[in-house]
């Protein structure tokens, strides 16, 4: 198996493609830098930063490959991922005034894939080589199989502390009706819900812990929560937080990705579109 990471010669993409780095060494993978030829990345500047990673690569004991293509990018990524025995897809997202308005990484988060695909927003280029501690915040227990495997294998990777985030929205008329008792028991449901989860970290060796919010709005409840906390990573559900969500409103991918304060990783399930 192999893990494949977009390289575009820009720091982001180097920055992605060392979380790209600490996955393949997890699980024996191979590295591919993967490159698509095009007139706005410099040949040199991707070719460099190939380099650089495949140097951190020999330091990580991580196999690292190099492979161009030609054509439409997205298709021609799409192709070369269907023949290869790949794993996951790791690239970045370049910043712009709309974080994902007709990027190369909306495009590829848009169609049905092969294999799973990781879209990193850097917010700080250190925090890729100091993760300590990284969150997954959820709506109430509802957490997939992949996402929380991706996740933990991330913490694993790092070994760093997780925390999953749940996040139970009320309007502003119940949040008023709320009482300790009543809200005991909700908090009590979702964490029997998510105990087989703790059971898992427990048997990966994995240092979870479980916190709780009741909000209004999701994606302000996640910002407010990452600015009390000191978080080197977070990972989001790429296919709930869409451009079209009309549980968020209006974009809250771009929102978070314009406003965290960590390093995000959009995480997308393979086949899903």
């Amino acid at each position: 198996m192999k893990v494949i990471a977009a390289v575009n010669g820009q720091v982001s993409s180097e920055v992605a493609a060392l979380y790209a780095l600490r996955y393949a060494k997890l699980f024996g993978f191979t590295l591919t830098l993967l490159h698509v030829r095009n007139p706005i990345d410099s040949r040199y500047d991707v070719e460099e930063s190939m380099a650089s990673i495949e140097q951190t690569g020999g330091e990580y004991g991580v196999n690292v490959k190099r492979k161009f293509l030609n054509g439409d990018p997205v298709e021609a990524i799409r192709d070369f991922l269907t023949a290869s025995r790949a794993d996951i897809l790791f690239c970045s997202t370049r910043p712009s005034k709309h974080f994902f308005e007709n990027t190369f990484s909306e495009k590829l988060a848009g169609i049905a894939l092969p294999v799973d695909l990781a879209v990193i927003r850097v917010a700080d280029i250190d925090m890729a080589y100091r993760v300590k501690t990284m969150v997954l915040p959820i709506r109430k227990d509802r957490l997939a199989v992949s996402k929380f495997a991706f996740f933990s294998s991330m913490t694993r990777a790092y070994d760093a502390a997780a925390e999953i985030y749940s996040i139970t929205l009320v309007s502003r008329r119940r949040m008023a009706g709320l009482d300790v008792p009543v809200i005991k028991v909700l908090l009590s449901k979702i964490n029997l819900r998510l105990a087989h989860y703790v059971k898992l970290s427990q048997l990966m060796n994995v240092s979870l812990r479980l916190r709780h919010a009741i909000a209004e709005n999701e994606v302000d409840q996640i910002l407010h929560h990452l600015s009390h906390y000191n978080f080197q990573l977070m990972i989001i559900d790429g296919e709930r937080l869409t451009p079209f969500s009309r549980f968020f409103g209006n974009q809250p991918i771009e929102r978070l990705f314009r406003y965290t304060p960590v390093n995000t990783i959009a995480y997308y399930a393979r086949g899903k579109e």
